[in-house]
């Protein structure tokens, strides 16, 4: 489990302008809560954010937050519980982080990571579908796993993984179903392809129809020309 440190100063004053202030100076608003604390507003370096967000652990990573006031500083253990991004520019816009112990566990989602090629795909010609990409499971913060790890080589099509198929480590309980299913092997999409006398037919049906259509409209036209 990836624990690091994150330097954060709190701050009194909120609000969209405050935010958008912070993030011109390359700064993140943020807050910390969770049970026994009150929430913290605090200021973040941007910076100091985005290694954590690529980390490929995403947002199970434990955290030593360290929060100065001017005056003394706090030490809190956090886990990240909500990033604001940016449609558009991607950019970082608030972060939530909440308080963990680390003698009680907690319920995270997990990814689950496909390893393998499946016999169905390379010599059969089907699709991995991969249903469900993270579990939800429940836990000490330091048994956290980075993810599941499932192999799916010997898949055919019409076979599929489910939870139960996992290993799950000792001291992890699972908050899904056994059954529920992780991935599968289907059928290749088929695409029904037109004979080509059929193809004629149609064309020579419509050819016909707009003659029909031509000589109608011409002895409408006719017709009214006499009257």
């Amino acid at each position: 489990m990836t624990t690091v440190a994150l330097a954060a100063q709190s701050r009194t004053e909120t609000g969209k302008g405050v935010a958008r202030s912070l993030r011109r100076q390359a700064l993140t608003p943020a807050v910390f809560y969770g049970p026994g604390v009150d929430p913290i507003p605090l200021i973040l370096q941007t910076r100091d954010l985005e290694p954590l967000i690529t980390t490929g652990a995403g947002e199970n990573i434990l955290i030593d937050l360290n929060i100065e006031d001017g005056k003394s500083t706090q030490s809190h253990r956090a886990m990240i519980k909500e990033i604001q991004v940016d449609p558009v520019k991607q950019n970082i816009l608030h972060v939530d982080l909440y308080a963990i112990s680390m003698d009680k566990k907690i319920s995270v989602e997990v990814p689950i990571t496909l390893i393998g090629t499946a016999v169905g795909v390379s010599d059969e010609g089907g699709i991995l579908q991969q249903v469900s990409r993270t579990l939800e499971v429940s836990c000490l913060p330091d048994r956290i796993p980075d993810a599941f790890e499932l192999e799916v080589t010997d898949l055919t099509i019409g076979d599929s993984l489910h939870v139960s198929d996992l290993e799950i480590p000792e001291g992890i309980e699972v908050l899904a179903e056994d059954e529920l299913t992780i991935a599968s092997v289907v059928p290749p999409t088929k695409v029904e392809e037109i004979e080509p006398e059929v193809l004629e037919e149609e064309e020579e049906e419509e050819a016909e129809g707009e003659e029909v259509e031509e000589k109608a409209e011409a002895e409408t036209k006719e017709e009214g020309d006499q009257e």
